[in-house]
């Protein structure tokens, strides 16, 4: 598959780095030679200093033949003029990341592919998704469907509740059993397993199974004693906390917390119709977190620009008694970090998008 991608930026390069492992035919397109340069000469890809937007630049570097084009600059309107132009010349497919919540509803999705781009991410949105799949399932980590949802794929934090420890896999995860573990992450190190294999304390596991069992791996996790959440604290009043709380089920109740005065009064206007209160406040004032209720609520979700504020955020809630904590984390190279603190859900935008 010939696939290019233009913008070095964490998207891209990130997004580079996974598809060169599928020996794929892959152009990076950036006008920038030294962030070209930060992808390194490990990966097996070719890269050109140029715009994205020059049909000379799209010419040469193969869109005729291009089966995708993937346009994740920073400049929302590069992108989709980048996706038109390839469009035009030959590309079958193109995706271009977007800013601009307006550009995902559903009814826009043929005028957009009328224009030539296929397919539109948004970054906040998928975020959105994945912290309130988390949410909606407490004891869980992460979760993806797959195929559409015929299949789900939980990443499960193992207790010394777990039933299954130090087994074989070959006596727990036979045939005949409706989940099949895929991966474990141990200290940093993924393993995919064999039957000889044995699930150890303090593993992330993760299962694949249809929705149907999910309660059944709930119980032999040793995670029915978790509680459901109903109450959830939101620091950082960004794009992400936004898309969160409009896609957020019905039953949950919110509050956000949010720094800037001004911000507050647009999140007001924004949520007027939505189930949030926003407060005006530092969210690592632990006074106000105790004023606002943080030892009633059973999810804090920290979502600020600030990777170390986040994570220490949610250190924090933990020992306050809060069993669910979601951090965003903006630096790739700090997820690893952040996910051996334990403090639960790390949602990173950039490999979301990737």
């Amino acid at each position: 598959m010939k696939i290019i991608i233009a913008g070095a930026y964490a998207i891209g390069t990130h997004l580079a780095r996974l598809l060169s492992r599928d020996h794929d035919d892959i152009v990076v397109m950036d006008s920038d030679e030294e962030r070209l340069s930060r992808i390194g000469s490990d990966v097996d890809i070719l890269t050109m200093e140029a715009s994205s937007t020059s049909v000379k630049a799209l010419t040469k570097a193969g869109a005729e033949n291009a089966d995708l084009f993937i346009a994740v600059t920073p400049d929302e309107s590069q992108n989709m003029a980048s996706c038109v132009l390839a469009k035009a010349l030959g590309t079958k497919k193109t995706v271009a990341k977007i800013d601009n919540s307006e550009y995902i509803e559903p009814e826009l999705k043929e005028f957009f592919a009328g224009l030539g781009v296929s397919s539109i991410i948004y970054p906040e949105m998928l975020a959105a998704i994945d912290i309130n799949n988390g949410l909606k399932m407490s004891w869980v980590r992460q979760r993806w469907d797959v195929h559409g949802g015929a299949l789900v794929m939980l990443g499960v934090k193992l207790r010394e509740s777990c039933t299954i420890l130090d087994r074989p896999m070959r006596d727990i995860c036979g045939p005949e059993d409706p989940y099949h573990i895929v991966a474990i992450k141990r200290q940093g190190e993924t393993i995919i397993p064999g039957g000889n294999d044995c699930l150890q304390m303090y593993d992330m596991a993760y299962f694949m199974t249809t929705r149907q069992f999910i309660p059944y791996i709930r119980k032999i996790v040793g995670k029915e004693h978790y509680v459901d959440v109903k109450n959830v604290m939101i620091m950082g009043g960004g794009a992400t906390a936004v898309r969160t709380v409009k896609t957020m089920p019905s039953y949950m109740d919110v509050k956000i917390i949010e720094a800037d005065e001004q911000r507050c009064e647009r999140l007001n206007s924004i949520l007027e119709n939505d189930k949030a209160l926003v407060i005006n406040g530092d969210g690592r004032d632990l006074s106000l977190l105790i004023e606002e209720g943080i030892k009633n609520t059973q999810a804090f979700v920290a979502l600020t620009g600030n990777a170390e504020t986040n994570i220490l955020a949610c250190l924090t809630a933990k020992r306050m008694g809060v069993r669910k904590t979601v951090a965003m984390v903006e630096n790739i190279d700090y997820v690893s970090m952040a996910e051996s603190l334990d403090i639960g859900t790390i949602i990173n935008k950039k490999s979301i998008a990737a």
